[in-house]
This record gives C-alpha cells, sequence and structure tokens, in this order.
C-alpha cells in the first residue's frame, strides 16, 4: 500500500539520489551538469515555506520513496490568476504503471485547490515517455494546450 506525505528535511538525501537517477535517465537533462547543491535548496526551500510551493512524496509499505513531485505556485506575469505549476514529477521505473504517479497528481491538485490557486500548469521535457506521460496528464484532466522547445547555445 502506498501513502502520499510531504516531504521532509530529513527526506532530502533519498530525494536527491531520485534526483540523480531523474537526471540520468533524462535525454535532456543529462546534456547538462547536475547541480546538486542548487536542488538540495530548492527542495529545502519548497519544504520550509510551503506558500512557494510543495514537495510531495510517495512511500511503500517500507517507507522507501517511490517517486516526488515539486510543484511551485505564483502569481502569473499577465494577469492576477494564480498559477500551481510542475517543477517535477519522477516515479523510479520500477514503479511506473502504478498508482504511484496518480496520487501524487492527485495530491498535488488538492493542494494546489488549498493553496487557492485558479488553475495548474503542467509539462513534460525530460524525454522519459513524452507521449505516455502527456497521455496520463490528459487522463488526469489536463488540456494539452501547447509543447516545450528548447535550443543549445
Amino acid at each position: 500500500m502506498y501513502t502520499i506525505d510531504h516531504a521532509k528535511i530529513l527526506d532530502i538525501p533519498e530525494l536527491l539520489e531520485i534526483a540523480v537517477q531523474f537526471w540520468q535517465e533524462s535525454d535532456t537533462y543529462s546534456q547538462r551538469s547536475i547541480n546538486l547543491d542548487k536542488v538540495k535548496t530548492q527542495l529545502q526551500t519548497l519544504i520550509l515555506y510551503p506558500s512557494q510551493g510543495c514537495v510531495l512524496i510517495v512511500k511503500d509499505e517500507d517507507n522507501n520513496i517511490l517517486g516526488g513531485f515539486m510543484g511551485g505556485l505564483q502569481q502569473e506575469w499577465q494577469s492576477d490568476s494564480l498559477m500551481a505549476f510542475d517543477y517535477c514529477l519522477f516515479v523510479k521505473p520500477e514503479k511506473r504503471g502504478s498508482k504511484a504517479a496518480y496520487m501524487l497528481i492527485k495530491a498535488f491538485i488538492e493542494w494546489a485547490k488549498e493553496q487557492g490557486a485558479d488553475w495548474i500548469q503542467c509539462g513534460t521535457a525530460t524525454r522519459i515517455n513524452t507521449e505516455r506521460t502527456v497521455s496520463f496528464y490528459k487522463k488526469m484532466g489536463f488540456d494539452h494546450t501547447g509543447s516545450f522547445l528548447e535550443m543549445k547555445l
């Protein structure tokens, strides 16, 4: 049985291990070096200052972290709407297809509602199962409104 919780400072070492796994798996991100000090600072900020965002984790019955969701909250640049958004959704490869991602997204939606968000924007730029990820978000009630593009300089 899986459980959802808000991450705690004590979860950061395990989350950093997962971040490295995520980084290495992503064709997009693995082209750049990862700065684990920066990741740690971002995790600390979101854990300690919930008005900035959240770090949600899904754990198994042995209390192992199977995946996580980092989300943020900000006023839109062009309106007074409050937008919740994802920084990262990652579930360990061996747990994909389980209820882990579903539980994380449902928990994030509830968190966003509690924060008074007007809407949520989530995306995928990792090249990890892109079509499957988009399909998953659509099944969760999200509309496909665009795409990310990038250029290496």
